[in-house]
This record gives C-alpha cells, sequence and structure tokens, in this order.
C-alpha cells in the first residue's frame, strides 16, 4: 500500500508524464477517477497541461512549458523537503 502522498508530490509525478492518455495517468499516479480528473481540470485550468490528440485522434494530456517550468521548480522543493531524491533536480 503506498503511504499517503503530499500534493506536491502528486503534482510532480503528474507533471513528468507527457503525452499520456487520462488512463494512464491515473494509474501511474495511483489516483482514483475522480481524484485524477480534478487534478488535470486543476492542471488544465492554470495552463499547466493541455488536453490534444494523439495520431489516432485519441485524447492526450501534454505538459505546457508553463507546467515544465513549474515540475523543475516542483523538484528542486522536494529535494529541500527530502520528499524524493535530489538527483531529480
Amino acid at each position: 500500500m503506498l503511504a499517503k502522498r503530499s500534493i506536491i508530490e502528486i503534482l510532480h509525478e503528474i507533471l513528468k508524464m507527457e503525452g499520456r492518455k487520462k488512463t494512464h495517468i491515473q494509474y501511474q499516479a495511483a489516483l482514483t477517477y475522480p481524484q485524477v480528473n480534478r487534478y488535470l481540470q486543476g492542471l488544465s485550468d492554470r495552463g499547466l497541461m493541455e488536453l490534444s490528440q494523439d495520431d489516432r485522434g485519441g485524447n492526450i494530456y501534454k505538459v505546457t512549458d508553463k507546467g515544465k517550468e513549474l515540475s523543475k521548480h516542483l523538484s528542486l522543493v522536494m529535494g529541500y523537503l527530502e520528499l524524493a531524491d535530489s538527483d531529480e533536480a
């Protein structure tokens, strides 16, 4: 069973997933369907992720430049808080 994660850890994990379908993000981040919807909507509303289509016409989520910048900052914060390996920063 997974230990309780902070919002920072969850957001960072999602922002590291580039060009993924919602279901893939849900399973990789170990979120429920309502949780993944809430996180993706919040990230999209803030311009950190955007909904796009793959070459087959399927919906995928892409991290924007703003989202990539936030991911870098979250890596630093997580390193300072010792929430993750410092080599990710």
